[in-house]
């Protein structure tokens, strides 16, 4: 039996190229190094692979599989890089060592996922995979992970994203993006891009950039709270709204200042100007409005 464990980014150790794979998968690979990984007393073994797949074959589809996280970030040219940090921990290295060995990054067209992940016997106590990949702008991206992170910073492009019982964080993204979280959290900060967000047993927090939004922001958080950080002087319209029983806590001016709607049913204010960019809301979850 596995034990979930928490994502974290690895150091490199060579693994030889998989057999049968539709694009090459080469040693070189981004900096694992950024990112730790301890399996409590046990052996731990890590390994690296890398590939590339090129903007023209489609939207990229990223399946880190169980346990696995996704990691993006902007890159530049015509194609995106990935690597595959990957680590598992064992009663001896030699045991995680052979777990590792199993584990292959396999790139078909534009679809990236993992071999050999469930093949792994009870003496290896957790595993785990990342993905990094650095996208150019205009990107197309369709990522999903079970049990494990996704986090995206200064892209822009066309985003679907995908988590079950693992958190989604997004800062200055822009574009058109699409987030499902389940279970889990979702952070969004930036001031940009046309965001559909939402939550189903995991909260929301919103940390709004600038003075405006450009573009437009829905999120909806179910049994889950929502936070909301907004500066000062924000000038876009913001509407916040929750079930009458959610409990609230506003601590800007604009709490004051702002149009209330209280009754029987719902709870909602809004702020700043017309017409409302960013729109939020919470079911069976409480509300904090603070100045960020």
């Amino acid at each position: 039996m596995f034990r979930t464990a928490a994502l974290a980014g690895l150091m490199a150790l060579a693994l030889g190229p998989a057999p049968n794979q539709s694009r090459r998968i080469s040693l070189e690979a981004a900096d694992c190094s950024r990112i730790n990984m301890m399996f409590g007393d046990y052996e731990v073994a890590r390994a690296v692979q890398h590939g590339t797949v090129p903007v023209s074959a489609g939207t990229l589809e990223l399946r880190p599989e169980f346990n696995g996280g996704v990691k993006i970030e902007r890159g530049s040219g015509n194609a995106y890089d990935i690597t595959a940090c990957i680590g598992a921990g064992g009663r001896t290295l030699a045991e995680a060592q052979a777990a590792v060995d199993n584990v292959k990054l396999v790139i078909d067209g534009s679809r990236v996922h993992l071999t050999g992940t469930a093949d792994s016997t009870s003496r290896i106590h957790s595993w785990s995979v990342q993905l990094i990949v650095t996208a150019p702008d205009g990107a197309h991206i369709d990522a999903e992970t079970t049990n494990g992170p996704i986090s995206v910073s200064g892209v822009s492009g066309t985003l679907a994203l995908r988590a079950s019982n693992g958190p989604i964080a997004m800062e200055d993204v822009n574009g058109d993006v699409r987030a499902r979280a389940s279970n889990g959290p979702i952070t969004v900060e930036g001031s940009r891009g046309r965001f559909d967000i939402e939550t189903a047993n995991g909260p929301i927090d919103v940390r709004l950039d600038g003075r405006r939004w450009d573009g437009r922001l829905d999120a909806r958080a179910a049994n889950g709270p929502l936070t909301v950080s907004v500066p000062a002087d924000y000038q876009s319209g913001v509407e916040i709204s929750s079930a009458y029983h959610s409990p609230w806590s506003c601590r800007v001016a604009a709490c004051q200042s702002g149009t209330k709607d209280w009754d029987e049913r719902s709870r909602s204010l809004r702020i700043g100007g017309d017409p409302i960019a960013v729109r939020l809301s919470t079911v069976n979850g409480p509300v904090t409005v603070r100045e960020r």
